[in-house]
């Protein structure tokens, strides 16, 4: 059984990489490390990525989704490196020319930008479905986020079902160690993902307001490209909120988000405040 690590560029991510090569490397006939950056990942996230692959000797693939215009046709890959990654979200225009502005009720940048991608480069070595495990990095302490169809899709957790680590074990594995990576919890991999909470996202707009410049053009160029809803605009963001909206909520007075979080009010805006769908430290592929 060949084992195909999706690296997602976090912390959890990372720790599974390397324990995986550290006990589980004789399971396997081959085992493939896989990146998939979509030219909006934190620019800490990259580093950490490629420290990761330059201190452990991971072996690391970075690919980038290649997407066919043509309807019907699939999405591909390109093989690239911490020095030709995409900065400027060219991926993920590429995915909304064809697809639309994703956000909950569309949420296929996942899909196309991070699976297809990936699935295509493991195509192009003659891995086939069925053929490979796939190991996702998913704690114990987030085992709701489990895809329900693991044995049929052939996914492991190896940090469930093996270790059991929790968020705070992944914490003080890295104060362990000689680097980490550098962000806090709400600002994530990507740095401006439609799935955070709106509590998450005003506190990113009032400390970095210019990571909101992608998603606002991207809205204001094909905002109306999804002709199924020809009198609405698409946007990212829950509640009909656009990016530009985003900024203009941050300027009004709201509770920051804090780390580590207290528990959050029991009522009204402040539970639209931190709900969240999905949207951990990294994004994974399932």
């Amino acid at each position: 059984m060949k084992l195909y690590i999706s690296f997602s560029g976090g912390k959890t991510s990372a720790f599974m990489t390397r324990w995986l090569l550290d006990n589980k490397r004789d399971d396997y006939t081959d085992i493939v490390i896989l990146f998939a950056n979509t030219g909006q990942e934190n620019e800490e996230t990259l580093r950490f990525v490629d420290r990761c692959d330059k201190e452990w000797g991971l072996g690391v693939v970075w690919v980038e989704a290649v997407i066919n215009p043509e309807k019907g046709k699939g999405t591909r890959h390109r093989v690239v490196n911490y020095e030709t990654a995409s900065r400027a979200g060219e991926p993920f225009e590429d995915a909304i020319k064809k697809f639309g502005i994703p956000n909950q009720a569309a949420p296929f940048c996942t899909r196309e930008l991070k699976k297809s991608s990936m699935t295509s480069y493991l195509r192009s070595l003659g891995w086939k479905k069925g053929d490979y495990q796939t190991a996702i990095g998913i704690r114990f302490d987030e085992v709701d986020r489990v895809n329900s169809n693991m044995v049929k899709e052939k996914i492991i957790y190896p940090l469930i079902e093996d270790i059991k680590v929790t968020k705070e074990m992944i914490a003080a594995y890295w104060r362990s160690q000689s680097f980490t990576l550098n962000l806090r919890e709400h600002e994530g991999n990507c740095s401006w993902c439609y799935k955070k909470s709106l509590r998450k996202l005003l506190t990113l707009a009032q400390d970095t307001p210019e990571i909101f410049d992608f998603p606002i053009r991207m809205e204001r160029l094909y905002g109306n490209s999804d002709k199924s809803v020809p009198s609405e605009n698409r946007l990212f963001f829950r509640g009909m909120r656009g990016g530009l909206d985003i900024l203009e909520e941050s300027k009004q007075p709201f509770r920051k988000w804090e780390e580590p979080r207290e528990s959050m009010d029991m009522f009204g805006f402040e539970m639209e405040m931190d709900s969240a769908n999905g949207c951990s430290e990294s994004c994974e592929v399932f």
